[in-house]
């Protein structure tokens, strides 16, 4: 290696940007002849021989200026020194205010003895109020450095029993809950000990359970923002009380059924509760919904059967049902001698003169029928639903008992419901759902009811009006008296003219428990009163949802 000019670099220092080639460091780089090969026409190697040029370079971080000593970067090579003075900046500093001074300074000077140690022992302050956790704090006096000890004596009868060193109160004051202080016997509340009386005038009202009836025995709803209830609904087996698990569940009933129709959603585990018995007989089931008991029979039902979920849904009617076919035979009815209506009822439900366990709870107005006047073949049902209709009447069961109600289709004409007592007041405040559907029917005035072989002839004609409108004639083996022509007679009438059929939808509250077809109800909608009859009635249960729905028929004027 060997110096040349041409492909040095110079590397120069020297004060006041002059150059000196005595200060200067010079290196130089020749490359071997072997190296210098070209690569291409047009492209070299960027480290092979470079053209002969002189360039010099100084050093970025030499400083070449002179520059104040003051602030000169002490680690430069050739940097004058400093002075002693500035060249030590951790020194001892100029004296600062001795109040003010950091006390953990190296050269501080030391504080007065008062604040040399913060944590030692401190000025003397007041005995009762010092912490008695310093280290060298005073002792305090006995009393108070045990909290924990023997307390002053307070109340006896407001002293707490339970401290571990508080004074034993007497023996008759020791278990908290013993008799407080004599007060007024009606005002005192017997569940807390220092509660205070209650003013003159107030006191604890408790229901009786009854709902909440007027002077004439109509229950009423009360207008509320919330109406709250707790819905629960249980599906038991009548025979032995055996729970059935159900998802679901919904019956139905309406004035044209003498018996309720229900569905539910029963989980596959519930199948053996649910089987009938080798003799064929539904099984019996006790449905309780919101408290009020229905007495159903389940006859048939399906699997749905799912990755997971096995489902059944059973479908059913009423414990009436064991009147009908298939449960019950075909029998020839008729009277050998004159009957009442009611007695006729009661030996269809006979098998020789014995009694079946089937009563009837009779609510038309009864009427005589002459001996061989009425025959009919069919089953327990078949007889009972022909002798209601007779007179205009349909046939209810009740909820639990084997008990068959007869009830008139039109407990008065249309036009004098205005006369009648409602069973129920709703008010619009407790209704979800509202569904009007207006028809029209013919405005018969007046029809002929008639009996058959022997009976009687009878002409009903709505009071007030000529009679011009005549309806279709009504023929009846059973109509034998006028007590019958006129019931059903009025039947007849009263399903005529414009109509409204409206769709309740509300809770099954504990004041109303639901609500069957034949219900007289009220309905206040915008204090405009509109009164109807309960034509259907259907229970809806998803948990925890539970509704009822009315079907009302009413008649605008």
């Amino acid at each position: 290696m060997s110096a040349q000019a041409g492909d040095a670099i110079t590397l120069a220092y020297g004060p006041q940007g002059a150059q000196q080639a005595g200060a200067g460091l010079v290196l130089s780089y020749s490359p071997p002849v072997q190296v210098r090969r070209t690569l291409s026409a047009d492209m070299r190697a960027p480290w092979g021989a470079a053209h002969a040029r002189t360039h010099e370079i100084r050093a970025p971080y030499v400083p070449a200026r002179a520059v104040n000593h003051r602030h000169h970067a002490p680690w430069g090579k050739y940097t004058q020194r400093r002075a002693a003075e500035p060249r030590n900046p951790w020194g001892v500093a100029r004296a600062a205010d001795t109040e003010r001074r950091a006390p953990w300074g190296k050269f501080v000077k030391r504080l007065s003895a008062e604040r040399s140690a913060p944590w030692g022992v401190a000025r003397a302050l007041d005995v009762d109020a010092q912490a008695p956790w310093g280290s060298y704090s005073l002792h305090l006096t006995l009393a108070v450095q045990m909290p924990w000890g023997d307390t002053r004596h307070l109340d006896i009868e407001r002293n707490a029993p339970w401290g571990r060193f508080a004074r034993q109160p007497g023996a008759d004051r020791r278990i908290p809950w013993a008799a407080p202080r004599k007060v007024d016997a009606e005002r005192w509340l017997p569940w807390t000990r220092f509660s205070k009386q209650l003013a003159p005038g107030w006191g604890v009202v408790v229901p009786d359970g009854n709902p909440p009836v007027d002077e004439n025995g109509t229950v009423i709803v009360p207008i509320r923002s919330v109406y709250v209830t707790v819905n629960t609904l249980t599906l038991t087996r009548a025979s032995d009380g055996a729970l059935i698990p159900c998802a679901a569940f919904s019956m139905s009933l309406d004035v044209d059924s003498w018996t309720w129709q229900w569905q539910a959603t029963l989980h596959a585990d519930a199948l053996p509760l649910i089987t009938p018995g080798p003799g064929g007989d539904p099984v019996e089931v006790l449905a309780t919904v919101n408290g009020s008991p229905f007495r159903l029979a389940c006859e048939s039902y399906t699997r749905q059967r799912q990755f997971a979920n096995t489902r059944i849904s059973v479908q059913g009617r009423g414990r009436a049902a064991i009147l009908d076919a298939p449960y019950a035979p075909t029998l020839n009815h008729g009277n050998s001698a004159s009957r009442t209506a009611q007695q006729l009822m009661g030996d269809v439900l006979t098998i020789n003169g014995v009694g079946i366990g089937w009563d009837v709870d009779w609510g038309l107005t009864d009427w005589l029928v002459p001996g061989n006047i009425w025959a009919l073949q069919g089953s327990y049902i078949a007889g009972i639903l022909d002798i209601a209709g007779a007179a205009g009447g349909y046939v209810q069961p009740h909820d639990t008992a084997q008990t068959l109600r007869v009830l008139p289709r039109y407990p008065a004409a249309p036009w004098d419901w205005h006369t009648l007592t409602p069973d129920y007041e709703l008010p619009a405040a407790v209704v979800s759902v509202e569904g009007t559907e207006w028809l029209q029917k013919p405005a018969y005035n007046r029809v002929f009811v008639s009996g058959t072989t022997a009976g009687v002839l009878g002409q009903v004609t709505r009071g007030g009006t000529a009679g011009e409108v005549v309806a279709p004639m009504v023929t009846h083996s059973l109509i034998t008296h006028q007590d019958a022509a006129r019931q059903r007679g009025i039947a007849v009438l009263g399903d005529t003219g414009r109509q409204a059929r409206l769709s309740l939808r509300l809770p099954v509250l504990e004041e109303t428990g639901v609500i069957k077809p034949g219900a007289l109800v009220r309905y206040v909608d915008n204090g405009v009163p509109q009164i109807g009859l309960v034509r259907g009635t259907q229970v809806e249960w998803s948990r925890p949802t539970l509704r009822q729905v009315l079907a009302v028929e009413t008649h605008p004027a």
